[in-house]
C-alpha cells in the first residue's frame, strides 16, 4: 500500500460556521474525522502546515509548502496532497512548478467549494480523488485536481466562484474523472528533480486598462519592483502611452513579461503593431501563460 502525505493548510475545505461566516479550522483531529468518511487506498499521514484562509495566502506561506513538499519528496513517500483554499490555489501551484523541478512523484493540490462536513460538499469527493491521483505515477509532477478534471499546476486558473469545476486551463486537462476513474491521461515528461529555494517577492501583476498611466508604471518600479506581468489586450497589445516608461525600466533590468487578458490562445506580438513597438521595448512575450504562471515565474528569474 502507497504512502501519502496530506499537507493541510486551512481554506473553505477545513471551514465551519461562526456568527462572522465560515472560518478555516484545520487540525489533526479535523484530519482524521475526514480521512473517516472516505476511502482511501493508502496510508495517509496528515501534516498541519498553516491554517488560513487562502485570501491571506503570501509567499512566505507558498515557501512554507515547497519546503514540506520537498521534504515529503526526500523522505520517499509515493505521493503529497495539498488541501488549500481555491482563491489563490492556482497561484500556489504556479509556484510550486517554479520550485519544485520534475517532481518524481505526484503532488496534488485539492480543495472544496463547500466545507467538507457540510450538506452536498464537494469535499469529501475531491480528496478521495486527490489520493487516488497521488497513488498514480502517471500523476508525477503538480497537478491541481478540482472537480472532475485534473490541471497541469501552472495551467490554471480559478474562473468560476462557487461552482464545483471552479478551475479552468488554456491548455486543456492533464486528465478527466469519470466514475473516479482518470481517463485521457496525459502525463508530464521525467526529467532530475530539483528544488529551487531561492526568489524575489519584488514582482507585481498590472492589469492594463485604458486609464493605466505611465506613472503607474514608474510608481512600482520605483517602489523596488524588478519584474512585471503585464495584461495586456488580445493578442498581446500595450497602450503606446506606456511604452517610454516601460523601456526605461528594462533598460535598468526590470523584467517585463506579457499576457494576455483573453484566457485562451494566448499573446503574439508579431500580429499587430503595437505589439512588435512592445517587443522592441524589451516586453517578453509569455504565449499562453496564466497571470498566475507569469508571476510564479517572475519570482524565480528574478
Amino acid at each position: 500500500m502507497k504512502s501519502i502525505l496530506w499537507l493541510l493548510t486551512g481554506g473553505t475545505f477545513s471551514c465551519e460556521s461562526s456568527v462572522n461566516g465560515l472560518y478555516p479550522a484545520a487540525d489533526n483531529a479535523q484530519a482524521g474525522k475526514m480521512l473517516s468518511r472516505i476511502s482511501a487506498a493508502a496510508n495517509v499521514s496528515p501534516a498541519l502546515l498553516m491554517n488560513i484562509d487562502s485570501t491571506n495566502m503570501t509567499a512566505q506561506h507558498m515557501r512554507c509548502i515547497a519546503e514540506a513538499a520537498d521534504s515529503g519528496i526526500k523522505k520517499g513517500f509515493d505521493g503529497i496532497v495539498i488541501t488549500h483554499g481555491t482563491d489563490t490555489m492556482a497561484y500556489t501551484s504556479a509556484f510550486l512548478c517554479q520550485s519544485l523541478e520534475s517532481p518524481p512523484i505526484p503532488v496534488i493540490l485539492t480543495g472544496s467549494q463547500k466545507p467538507f462536513f457540510a450538506e452536498c460538499s464537494d469535499a469529501p469527493k475531491n480528496l478521495e480523488n486527490a489520493l487516488a491521483a497521488a497513488c498514480d505515477e502517471r500523476f508525477r509532477g503538480v497537478h491541481i485536481l478540482f472537480g472532475d478534471k485534473v490541471l497541469r499546476g501552472d495551467s490554471a486558473h480559478k474562473e468560476y466562484s462557487m461552482s464545483e469545476n471552479a478551475f479552468i486551463s488554456p491548455d486543456g486537462y492533464a486528465a478527466v474523472i469519470k466514475n473516479g476513474t482518470f481517463i485521457n491521461v496525459d502525463p508530464l515528461p521525467g526529467g532530475k528533480y530539483a528544488y529551487h529555494r531561492d526568489f524575489s517577492e519584488m514582482a507585481a501583476v498590472i492589469k492594463l486598462s485604458p486609464l493605466t498611466r505611465p506613472e503607474d508604471i514608474s510608481l512600482a518600479v520605483s517602489s523596488g519592483i524588478k519584474g512585471v506581468v503585464l495584461e495586456g489586450y488580445g493578442c498581446g497589445g500595450v497602450p503606446e502611452r506606456l511604452l517610454p516608461e516601460i523601456k526605461a525600466a528594462a533598460d535598468r533590468g526590470v523584467l517585463f513579461l506579457l499576457v494576455s487578458q483573453c484566457f485562451y490562445e494566448g499573446v503574439d506580438t508579431h500580429i499587430y503593431e503595437v505589439g512588435e513597438k512592445a517587443a522592441r521595448c524589451g516586453i517578453i512575450p509569455g504565449g499562453k501563460m496564466t497571470a498566475e504562471a507569469a508571476l510564479a515565474k517572475l519570482m524565480f528569474m528574478i
